[in-house]
């Protein structure tokens, strides 16, 4: 697994069951520790730096953006969500089911943005 979506947890950034693929909470942290756009908060920059590993964790898994079929959303203040919106536009098909939900705090307190993914794709015969 790549250090860039390495969870600090003890879970994995994705699994399989059958021919859907579980992503799970992907932020802005990265591999040091630090937040992409924590100050000042940039929530464009945290939803294109979130999309960046979903994208790889899909990759790893052999899928790709535009296998989703669901898409979570959380955003710590709604006010964020036109600029996550642009970005989120730039890089989803719009085929996927989506839900936004604001949050009252993530598990930093620099994370303004987390997704977390289904995607369908056939495992291979």
């Amino acid at each position: 697994m790549s250090a860039a979506i390495a969870p600090l947890g003890r879970y994995p950034a994705w699994c399989r069951a059958g021919d859907f693929i579980y992503v799970s909470g992907m932020s802005a942290r990265q591999a040091d520790g630090s937040v992409a756009g924590a100050s000042p908060y940039d929530a464009a920059l945290q939803t294109r730096v979130v999309i960046d590993k979903v994208r790889a964790a899909l990759a790893e898994a052999g899928a790709t953006l535009d296998d989703c079929v669901t898409v979570t959303s959380y955003l710590t203040d709604m006010a964020y969500f036109d600029a996550y919106n642009a970005v989120y536009a730039q890089s989803f098909n719009g085929r996927a089911a989506r839900a936004t939900v604001g949050v009252a705090q993530l598990p930093h307190p620099d994370m303004v943005v987390e997704l977390s993914v289904t995607a369908y794709k056939p495992e291979a015969a």
